[in-house]
């Protein structure tokens, strides 16, 4: 098997309220699921969010990593 590895490196920059936007997208953040507390929970996590923030910015770095493989020719 013939495999390569490649990196690709990220940096994203948020708003806290672009963080809130997008896990208001995940499954395990929806607006559903906290029902009736779900104002408290965007209030909280927001004023985490600005805690954290640098000049009201929050900097993601990460590293894609994807693999390429294939069968030699004629393999199966």
């Amino acid at each position: 098997m013939q495999a390569f590895e490649h990196l690709f490196p990220v940096t994203r920059t948020w708003a806290p309220h672009e963080v809130l936007g997008y896990l208001r997208t995940t499954s395990f953040a929806a607006p559903e699921l906290f029902a009736e507390r779900h104002q408290a929970f965007e209030d909280e996590a927001l004023a985490l969010l600005h805690a954290h923030a640098v000049d009201g910015s929050l900097v993601e770095e990460a590293t894609f990593r994807v693999l390429l493989a294939r069968r030699p020719e004629g393999a199966r």
